[in-house]
């Protein structure tokens, strides 16, 4: 598979992330506004990205410890 292909494919993924992203959050984007939309749905995401950070580290922790090669 070419490069530009994989890109596209990329791409399109992105959008009918965003368009589900709308979907899923319409609630939220009509009640409070988009900026604070905005604000709860990056929360979620460093939320997520904190948590996998912290399974990750657990993980490697043995690694860690270990003396410099």
């Amino acid at each position: 598979m070419s490069y530009a292909l994989k890109l596209g494919a990329a791409c399109i993924g992105f959008l009918f992330l965003g368009v589900l992203g709308i979907l899923l959050f319409e609630g939220i984007w009509m009640r409070v506004g988009l900026g604070a939309a905005i604000v709860v749905v990056c929360g979620g995401l460093l939320l997520f990205a904190w948590n996998t950070d912290r399974k990750d580290r657990a993980a490697r922790a043995e690694i860690d410890a270990l003396p410099p090669v």
